[in-house]
């Protein structure tokens, strides 16, 4: 079987390039998974992998969301599929593509940005995965494209080390070539300093709040600038025990998470979670979105907690402020006399209130969706109703209309209507609401 993101001409190139790394089969690795964990924290998603792209299949050097490293056939792989780019490869909403709405691991989105060896040629993919449909920002690409500059530097910072220590065999046997060697630990060292320099600056200006806290006493050890910011804190906070910050009240869903986590040993995560923090000498209240997890000191293997958080405190009170405009805005409809209705297209579907049935001389208890609406029209008006719906639905505009119905019992009754069409994430229109209200007219 042949990579069909590659042309025949170029393949034996890209496979000298691809082998010459000395990865393909290689186990699992510590360093890549920690990569791999730290790109799906950033991006706040379930899964990632960073695989390479053989002749005949897709090797995973790590596998975030997944379960173990494992070998997949090359159809089966998101990444080899969609990364043909030199860029990053963006899908927002995986199952409106007919071709992969149907993948096995259920994934909604995908972000995907190619490996390139030292010669240009694409040898492999790192990409960020998630079971539901998410935008992905242009900010949030150039992380991802720098995080994939990160892979490839540890792919040959490996390289380098393994070719070190072959010819640190080589020393020993014949004491020769020592000061050489030397000069290449040096870069060595030197290289993993900037690895280490470029984690840092990964972790200091991630688009996340991160922060990281001792697992058995709760101090505070890190905090990027993202975290500083909501909890309106300086460089000081650092080194702080957590409650200082975050009192030990029984309203703290976080504190919550924080003993499950303790106690299950399992990541967790809250949506829409409340939080109160001392600012100056009081108490503020936040919403946040929290995804926490244990992780280890590489220096010292203390085991503590890293937490990663987004502020939703507008989002939430925007949400709860529409549904207090909601309530107050059917009880000016029902005050009003007039029926209200949302119809689904696709289905015919009605949700309605009691007067929007009542007058189309339906009882309250009696199921009525689309079709009795446009059989109680009479018929000199149904087209033209049909055509006004669509103008709106073409415009995104508000259709309005005047027409006679006649109920079960054989009378006219004139009624005035208007609605407004919403559309999906496809910019289709999925839906319709509307108003209407018995009128009287001039004979």
């Amino acid at each position: 079987m042949t990579n069909s993101n590659h042309p025949p001409k170029s393949e034996a190139s890209r496979l000298n390039a691809l082998h010459r790394y000395q990865i393909i089969g290689t186990p699992p690795e510590a360093s890549f998974n920690r990569l791999a964990t730290l790109a799906a924290q950033i991006f706040d998603l379930p899964m990632c992998t960073i695989s390479f792209f053989g002749e005949d299949e897709v090797y995973f050097k790590a596998s975030i969301g997944f379960g173990d490293p494992t070998l997949t056939s090359d159809k089966e792989s998101l990444c080899n599929n969609l990364v043909v780019d030199d860029g990053v490869k963006v899908v927002n909403d995986v199952f409106s593509l007919p071709e992969l709405a149907n993948n096995i691991h259920k994934v909604g989105f995908y972000a995907g940005a190619p490996l390139f060896s030292d010669n240009g040629y694409r040898i492999g993919a790192l990409c960020v995965m998630g079971y539901e449909a998410r935008a992905f920002d242009e900010t949030k690409q150039q992380i991802l494209l720098g995080l994939a500059d990160v892979v490839m530097d540890l792919v040959t910072l490996r390289l380098a080390t393994d070719h070190l220590l072959k010819e640190n065999e080589n020393i020993t046997a014949d004491n020769a070539g020592l000061i050489d060697y030397q000069h290449q630990i040096a870069e060595a060292n030197s290289n993993l300093e900037i690895l280490q320099d470029n984690f840092e600056m990964l972790f200091e200006h991630a688009p996340m709040a991160i922060g990281i806290i001792s697992g058995d006493d709760n101090i505070i050890i890190q905090a990027n600038k993202k975290l500083l910011e909501i909890l309106e804190k300086d460089a000081d906070f650092i080194g702080e025990p957590f409650d200082a910050v975050v009192p030990e009240l029984e309203e703290q869903d976080l504190l919550k998470l924080i003993a499950k986590l303790r106690e299950t040993g399992m990541p967790q995560h809250g949506q829409e979670v409340k939080l109160l923090v001392w600012v100056e000498d009081h108490l503020k209240s936040l919403y946040i979105n929290i995804t926490l997890q244990f992780t280890k000191d590489l220096e010292t293997g203390a085991k503590n907690i890293m937490f990663m958080l987004a502020d939703t405190t507008e989002y939430v009170i925007s949400k709860q402020l529409n549904q207090e405009a909601n309530v107050v805005l059917m009880s000016a409809i029902e005050a009003g006399g007039m029926g209200y209705t949302v119809v689904e297209f696709a289905t015919g579907k009605m949700i309605s209130n009691d007067q929007f049935k009542q007058n189309y001389g339906y009882e309250v208890n009696e199921e009525f969706d689309y079709s009795d609406l446009f059989d109680a029209m009479l018929p000199k008006y149904r087209q033209m109703i049909k055509k006004s719906v669509q103008d709106a639905i073409e415009n995104n505009g508000v259709y309005k209309a005047e027409y006679e119905v006649k109920w079960k019992d054989g009378s006219i009754h004139w009624i005035s209507a208007f609605g407004k069409p919403r559309y999906d994430v496809h910019g289709r229109a999925s839906h319709i609401i509307g108003l209407n209200k018995i009128i009287e007219k001039a004979s």
